[in-house]
């Protein structure tokens, strides 16, 4: 990409012609714009009109001396930051440099200057304007990201609305007369009439729970998540009292390894354990499920992993799973929701994700969470396996 410099505005005052031609010919470059000004009120309303780099300032000039120019130059907010360098042909008394910084000055050069000095000390000031005047554009890309973000969080919010309430009101009502309307048909329909009513009441129970876990995602999203030590076995035995009834109705057997403490943040961990061994639940084919949950320390972090002896997933779909809506299979169970927000409650926690599989052999998720503070050359507390 082709970048141009930006031309900065230089200004020289002098009340001797020769003087300002002199200045010009030692500072003239292709991306600076010199302006010249022949007295202290000329180069006051120049400084009312454009902004400038630096100002190279004659101390000894008729009707207001640079000493004037400088102390008014500070007193007003649009010119009290711009540097003044000056430049005077008159004595090398210490009072008079201490005028000169008492009235503002960023530096004090004698006539005749040598050029290198001069063109050095001037380089300084012009690569800070333009640093400077980078950062405020970055700040007003930044705010404007801002506040395009407050947008994108107030839709958010709005969204989260209709999912807990517009949305899920209007759900409960189909359902609950679709039941009744079993309950009413029992044994006065034919195998087919009955596969239908039984898939509208799967059907909605699906979008239930889609919409319970998109409302999760979007918590994720948008909450600040403080971080602290978090004991990983009390996160998971609380994941398994929710998944009571998944785990008695399918006979699962969920084992797991010592578990540390790490830093992080206890409901995150808990909705990826939750929703992973869900999953592994879920996609354990015909076999009776068996999940193991482990725990290894590595050198930056500590890396948790689920792993089941389900159905599998190729290798291509690795990457797929974790997308909002993407299902592996025209006839996978779930709502495509789980993984992607296992993925964003992992990145909200720092760290990151993946799965090691291959088709019939079993799945394992693997996680990142990072070491307690102050623990990372020793080695965490570990619960024992119960």
């Amino acid at each position: 990409m082709v970048t141009t410099t930006q031309v900065v505005n230089i200004l020289l005052v002098d009340d001797k012609h020769e003087n300002l031609l002199a200045l010009e010919e030692l500072l003239a470059r292709p991306d600076r714009q010199l302006v010249t000004a022949h007295s202290g009120n000329d180069a006051l309303r120049l400084l009312l009109k454009h902004d400038f780099a630096v100002v190279l300032l004659d101390v000894e000039m008729p009707s207001m001396d640079g000493y004037e120019v400088a102390e008014l130059m500070r007193s007003a907010e649009r010119t009290r930051l711009i540097p003044i360098i000056f430049v005077t042909a008159g004595d090398r008394s210490e009072e008079r440099v201490f005028r000169g910084y008492e009235a503002g000055a960023v530096d004090f050069l004698y006539k005749p200057v040598a050029a290198h000095t001069l063109r050095s000390k001037v380089d300084v000031f012009v690569e800070l304007y333009r640093k400077t005047w980078a950062l405020a554009a970055a700040n007003t890309t930044l705010e404007r990201t801002a506040a395009l973000l407050r947008e994108r969080v107030a839709d958010l919010e709005n969204v989260s609305h209709t999912l807990s309430h517009d949305l899920r009101a209007p759900l409960r009502s189909i359902r609950s007369f679709t039941q009744i309307l079993g309950d009413s048909l029992t044994g006065k329909l034919d195998a087919e009439q009955a596969d239908a009513l039984d898939r509208v009441l799967r059907g909605t129970a699906r979008m239930s729970n889609m919409i319970d876990e998109l409302f999760e995602l979007l918590k994720v999203s948008g909450d600040d998540t403080p971080h602290g030590d978090v004991d990983v076995a009390a996160v998971l035995a609380d994941a398994l009292e929710n998944l009571r009834s998944e785990i008695e109705r399918t006979g699962a057997q969920i084992t797991s390894s010592a578990m540390p403490i790490v830093h992080g943040n206890r409901m995150l961990i808990g909705q990826i354990l939750q929703n992973l061994i869900s999953n592994a639940i879920k996609f354990s084919g015909d076999t009776d499920p068996a999940v193991q949950v482990s725990a290894e320390r590595r050198a930056d972090a500590w890396e948790l992993a689920v792993r089941d002896h389900g159905v599998g997933i190729l290798p291509e779909d690795r990457e797929r799973v974790f997308r909002l809506f993407e299902r592996v299979g025209k006839t996978a169970a779930g709502t495509g929701v789980g993984l992607a927000l296992c993925k964003r409650a992992v990145e909200k926690l720092g760290g990151r994700i993946w799965v090691d599989s291959e088709a019939g052999s079993g799945t394992t998720f693997r996680f990142t969470v990072a070491h307690r503070k102050g623990d990372q050359a020793s080695q965490s507390r570990i619960t024992p396996s119960k």
